[in-house]
């Protein structure tokens, strides 16, 4: 490629393509769980993990699974 292009123009053409690639590891920083999470093919359980210590903590503080406390009646 430096042979074809020149030095310049090759370093140029890597150049932009990091630069165009650089915001996708941001992007996967920040949508990594929910892209995961609807994934088929990949497994997480880091969201399962997530998932039953939530339901853990929730029926230690007496929630139900919608939200509302044991006891108390649902707005309809």
């Amino acid at each position: 490629m430096f042979n074809g292009m020149g030095i310049e123009w090759a370093s140029t053409l890597l150049g932009c393509a990091a630069l165009v690639m650089a915001p996708m590891t941001i992007c996967f920083y920040i949508f990594g769980k929910r892209i995961r999470m609807e994934s088929k093919f990949t497994p997480a359980p880091d969201i399962e993990q997530d998932r039953r210590r939530d339901e853990e903590s929730r029926s230690a503080r007496g929630e139900e699974s919608d939200g509302t406390l044991r006891g108390e009646e649902k707005d309809k």
